[in-house]
């Protein structure tokens, strides 16, 4: 067919884009780009088609072929990288964002997906230069000055990060991402009051699954509770839960009846706190209430700030025949004068677990019994390990909710308990055990800026990265920690 047919299938793929026939569109460029392979256009509209009907894989392809015939067209390079992120390959799309800036340092969106990138790549340095070229190019966009926050806190750096997340606020209001990254950043400086009162604005996240409707009823607006039922219902993960609970009392203390839906694995476990007088899990019926709250909004509407955190510990409870009978076994397994530490190593965020081989050095610790108090995840690493590092295993545990009760009888009978940030680690904070918490590089925010402690379980020592994905150096210190309790203990 020649020039005239090259032509003929090209422009049908126009028309067809301008009347938003994406599929014939693309057969269109398709057909032209077989009469003419050497043209850089076609594999580019081509690729752009592709991408827009979210054809990712054959968009790449096509869009590589046009990048290679045109290596220095500034949208190929952008679409190229583009796609390249969509696809979850940050590492792809750096070598064309790069080029794309040396050609073109002006280019809005260059910088700003540079800085994702790096992002992804779990690089918040230099995502934070490319942000900030991004914002010097566009320094009334909300989103480019969110993330230069973003990028900031990235670093545990939550001072420096307050004025950008200030800033896109003040550009877009009405954006709950903005304003919920604002509220981590002051809680992570333990600015309760102000930091709960904007990690609010988390409920109105497109991305956010916690949320519940109850027609008819409304959500509890901080007002007067006498004689009326409040329903309370879970949000996020089971330590949240389990930390949260606490501010049953409060609510009691202002004359209301209480309800609390829980996740279905702690009914029997928070059974015992007080506070609740009526505990149903997930999927039960509920009884009729008068207004309702998710727990984690609990701290704003109790005007929480540090010093009125409720610190009542221990406020849950194990059943005494139960902490017995745990108690007897693991003393069964421990020499006299031995210190009974409990440890736990997964938890459910990946970047929150710790590998079990970087608790040797706990294990060599002379004086110490160490007892596994990790819940099904995590056992295929004590089949490796645990004889080697004499971990013990007490059979018997149950699975489900009575497997919460096992574990929190079995933290009772513990000395010390060693964990990273999970679950066990808020059982048996609220326990009143004494904790020695393995944090990550980026603690979550409820363990704010102390270096050491924290307000919420007085009884509970923090372990800090002091550089990144360095769970080797915080677990070496903990072992050393360990160590001045058995020296402490024997004196």
């Amino acid at each position: 067919m020649g020039e005239e047919g090259f032509l003929l299938f090209f422009n049908r793929g126009l028309l067809s884009v301008e009347r938003s026939e994406l599929p014939e569109a693309a057969a269109s460029f398709r057909a032209a780009a077989a009469l003419r392979p050497e043209h850089p256009v076609v594999w580019f509209l081509l690729g752009v088609t592709l991408r827009t009907m979210g054809r990712a894989e054959e968009a790449a392809a096509a869009l590589h072929v046009a990048f290679r015939l045109r290596p220095g067209h500034h949208d190929t390079l952008f679409h190229l990288a583009s796609v390249h992120l969509e696809r979850r390959r940050p590492d792809w799309a750096l070598p064309a964002l790069r080029r794309l800036i040396a050609l073109r340092p002006g280019h809005e969106g260059a910088a700003f997906a540079l800085g994702s990138a790096l992002m992804a790549l779990d690089d918040p340095e230099e995502a934070e230069r490319a942000f900030r070229l991004a914002a010097l190019l566009q320094p009334d966009g909300a989103a480019v000055n969110n993330n230069v926050g973003a990028a900031i806190m990235a670093q545990r750096r939550p001072r420096a990060a307050l004025g950008h997340f200030r800033r896109a606020v003040r550009i877009d209001p009405s954006w709950p991402e903005h304003r919920k990254n604002l509220g981590v950043a002051q809680l992570m400086r333990g600015e309760l009051e102000e930091g709960f009162r904007d990690y609010e604005w988390r409920t109105g996240q497109a991305v956010w699954q916690w949320n519940r409707s109850f027609p008819g009823k409304p959500v509890w607006n901080g007002g007067p509770l006498a004689g009326r039922t409040i329903l309370v219902h879970y949000e996020q993960g089971l330590g949240d839960s389990v930390q949260f609970v606490r501010y049953f009392p409060l609510l009691k203390a202002r004359g209301a009846r209480t309800v609390f839906e829980c996740q279905p694995p702690l009914k029997q476990l928070l059974a015992t706190a007080p506070g609740i007088d009526v505990l149903v899990a997930r999927g039960e019926t509920l009884p009729d209430f008068d207004c309702y709250l998710s727990l984690m909004s609990l701290p704003h509407r109790c005007r929480t700030v540090v010093d009125t955190i409720p610190r009542d510990i221990p406020y849950l409870r194990t059943d005494p025949e139960q902490a017995a009978f745990w108690r007897e076994r693991v003393l069964g397994h421990a020499r006299p004068g031995e210190l009974r530490v409990g440890v736990q190593w997964r938890a459910d965020g990946g970047d929150r677990s710790i590998p079990l081989d970087r608790f040797e050095a706990l294990s060599r610790v002379p004086g110490v019994r160490l007892f596994s108090l990790q819940q099904a995840v995590g056992l295929d690493e004590l089949e490796r390990l645990g004889t080697r590092f004499g971990i013990v295993d007490l059979p018997g545990r149950r699975a489900g909710a009575e497997g919460f009760l096992d574990t929190a009888a079995l933290a009772k009978a513990m000395d010390l308990v060693v964990a990273c940030d999970s679950v066990v680690a808020h059982v048996a904070g609220a326990l009143g055990k004494p904790v020695f918490l393995a944090l990550p590089w980026l603690g979550n925010w409820r363990w704010m800026k102390h270096p050491d402690c924290t307000p919420w379980y007085p009884a509970h020592r923090l372990f800090r990265m002091a550089s990144p994905n360095d769970w080797h150096g915080v677990m070496l210190r903990v072992a050393e920690a360990v160590a001045d309790e058995v020296r402490r203990a024997r004196s």
